[in-house]
């Protein structure tokens, strides 16, 4: 028995090993399966391993009956023998020198492991796992395989062939590195690990998504430390909205950027002497920025045509997360910077001055260059909004979502004002999910200025033995209520008012915030 269960440890090791890799977001896989009363026969392994490779039969060329292979237990001149040929061929069970154990039987959770591999699917993700560990293979088990397998737009058939091409694809890649590092006449030049980084940077970036990114080792640690000197830098609002282009938004009052002189809209090109390329990434050029307070960074900056240079001595950004005031005694104005820890418990503080005040009318929301921050604190703030256990934010994962629903607080009912919301093009993530949640309760919201930044998804990060790191999405979000996505899109405004920034510079003279204050 314990060589059966060391043999069967020996398999799900090599096939983890050896498994391709899925992209599991490419494609939605809807199953419904019938309950099954019948007792069926068991499977035996000799019998799953037939099952798979005839799936296989117009796929392999006749040379696989060359294959020797090396496992223990199996007769030549068998179907078993010959099944395992077709796969080992394929390169999806390792031609390993162990015993099948043909005989022996499989629950439905080891072969769906299996299959997993063999066709390059995701399945354990979308089914209860604790009731198929014990559960053996029968027949109804490829019943239900072959509910996946064509439930993904192509036959299993199909699907063979898809495989053999992304095969094939693969030992492409490996070939080209081979022969480039071994045969090409500048050989001796080429640095091996910058062309597998290459190799993987560009992968990342086939996926169109600007959010998932390949960091080198050395990118990975300068990366890795910005964020740890996250609320330390210059103290300005930034964007890189077309490729290579840096600008400063607007600096923190009272900031390092605004003592300096740096100015909204001035157009960051080199940092310490390192130019800003379209070919470095926002993320990239930030974190060149920010580092640790007390140290320096030279910036050489464009404004209205001029080169100029700035030396700015980084410090500690300490703002109020929530700046509130009256405009007028029927106006309240409320600026929300971020939606960091406790910003929640301030949000509350301005609601009840509404409430106290009795004279208010409008409510004016600014999240203007407000790049968002944690999912937990905005949905905590829409619940002192949206009514009791209404969704305030849903986000949706590969193979599950979770709702977040209001704790119905209800502070104030925004149906008895006129809200005004300010957006911009850095208006992102946490902030588009208050402002689409808001906008899909109450209608007498109006947003003020340019689409939002069209944040609408989470990351995570993953990390490797050469100190790269790879930071992939995992989810995405949506509105509570009509589940809007926003991740590429973005919410739109009502009413494009442009800030006029030379009111702005000379006279502080917020032009969006006056029309704002306009509206009735």
């Amino acid at each position: 028995m314990k060589k059966v269960i060391a043999s069967w440890l020996l398999w799900i090791a090599a096939f983890w090993l050896f498994s391709p890799i899925t992209n599991a977001a490419s494609y939605t896989i809807k199953v419904n399966w019938e309950t099954q009363i019948i007792t069926e026969k068991t499977l035996s392994r000799a019998e799953v391993f037939n099952k798979l490779a005839s799936y296989f039969e117009k796929d392999v060329p006749d040379s696989y009956k060359y294959i020797h292979l090396n496992f223990k237990d199996v007769q030549k001149n068998t179907e078993l023998y010959e099944s395992l040929q077709k796969l080992v061929y394929l390169d999806l069970i390792i031609n390993a020198d162990v015993r099948i154990y043909k005989s022996a039987e499989l629950t439905e959770y080891n072969f769906y492991k299996i299959a997993e591999h063999v066709f390059d699917i995701e399945i354990l993700e979308y089914i209860d796992t604790k009731n198929i560990k014990e559960t053996k293979v029968t027949d109804n088990t490829f019943k239900k395989l072959n509910s996946f397998l064509y439930n993904q737009e192509f036959s299993s058939f199909k699907n063979a062939t898809r495989y053999r091409d992304i095969k094939e694809k693969k030992s492409v890649m490996i070939d080209v590195y081979n022969t480039l590092t071994t045969d090409h006449y500048n050989k001796e030049s080429i640095n091996k690990a910058e062309v597998l980084d290459s190799a993987i940077e560009a992968m990342a970036e086939s996926l169109w998504d600007k959010h998932t990114v390949y960091f080198p080792p050395v990118e990975s640690k300068k990366f890795t430390e910005h964020l740890q000197w996250e609320f330390e830098g210059i103290g300005a609002y930034v964007n890189m909205d077309q490729p290579g282009v840096m600008k400063i938004v607007s600096p923190i009052k009272d900031g390092p950027a605004y003592n300096a002189w740096l100015k909204g809209w001035d157009i960051i090109t080199h940092i310490d002497w390192v130019e800003v390329t379209e070919n470095n990434s926002s993320e990239e050029v930030i974190s060149w920025i920010k580092w640790k307070a007390g140290t320096k960074v030279s910036l050489k900056i464009l404004r209205n045509g001029k080169t100029l240079d700035f030396e700015v001595t980084r410090d500690k950004i300490v703002t109020k997360d929530i700046e509130t005031k009256f405009l007028t005694r029927d106006t309240y104005y409320i600026e929300i910077k971020s939606f960091w820890d406790h910003v929640s418990e301030e949000f509350i503080e301005s609601l009840d001055e509404i409430k106290e005040s009795n004279k208010v009318k409008k409510i004016i929301i600014d999240l203007r260059n407000n790049g968002g921050g944690y999912l937990d604190q905005v949905t905590d703030m829409l619940s002192y909004l949206v009514p009791e256990k209404e969704p305030t934010a849903v986000v949706k994962y590969l193979n599950r979502e979770k709702k977040y629903l209001s704790k119905g607080y209800n502070s104030i009912d925004l149906n008895n004002y006129k809200v005004i919301i300010l957006q911009n093009s850095w208006t992102a993530s946490a902030s588009e999910i208050m402002i689409g949640t808001l906008k899909d309760y109450f209608e007498n919201i109006t947003l003020i200025w340019e689409t939002t930044y069209w944040k609408g998804s989470v990351q995570t990060m993953r990390w490797y033995k050469d100190g790269s790191m790879l930071k992939y999405t995992i989810a995405k979000w949506y509105t509570g209520k009509t589940e809007t996505g926003i991740d590429g899109i973005g919410i739109i405004p009502d009413m494009e008012v442009e800030l006029d920034f030379e009111k702005y510079k000379k006279y502080d003279l917020d032009t969006q915030l006056e029309k704002a204050k306009q509206i009735r």
